[in-house]
C-alpha cells in the first residue's frame, strides 16, 4: 500500500475526522482507536498502515497549524475528546518555525 492508498483510505474510512479542511487535532493515542475500529468493520487496513499514514498526516503543515492554534481534539466520529495543551501547542509552532516550507513572518524574514 503506498502512501497516497493510505491517505484515501483513512479519508474515507474515518470522513468525520480525515476529511475536514482544515484538519483537526487528533485525540492523543488515536491510532488504537482506528484499529480496534477497522477490525470491528472489517475494514483492510492493518495496524502498521494506519501507523504510517497517520505519521504522514501528523506531519504536516496544516495539521501542525491546527495543533499550534486550536484547543480541541477529536475522536474517530469527529467529535471533541480531550484538548491540545499549551505544551503541545508551544511544539507545534516550534515545528512550524522550524520547517523551511511554513511562510515566516515579514519580521522573521527580514531577520534572516
Amino acid at each position: 500500500m503506498d502512501k497516497n492508498q493510505r491517505a484515501i483510505l483513512l479519508r474515507e474510512s474515518w470522513p468525520l475526522l480525515f476529511a475536514q479542511e482544515p484538519p483537526k487535532p487528533l485525540k492523543v493515542r488515536i491510532m488504537q482507536d482506528l484499529i480496534n475500529d477497522a477490525a470491528r468493520r472489517d475494514i483492510d487496513f492493518p495496524g502498521v498502515e494506519i501507523g504510517k499514514a497517520l505519521k504522514r498526516y501528523t506531519r504536516t503543515i496544516p495539521y501542525q497549524m491546527a495543533l499550534a492554534t486550536e484547543s480541541q481534539r477529536y475522536d474517530i466520529d469527529g467529535k471533541p475528546d480531550g484538548v491540545v495543551t499549551d505544551e503541545q501547542r508551544a511544539m507545534a509552532q516550534n515545528w512550524l518555525n522550524n520547517n523551511p516550507n511554513y511562510p515566516q513572518t515579514v519580521e522573521r524574514s527580514e531577520k534572516a
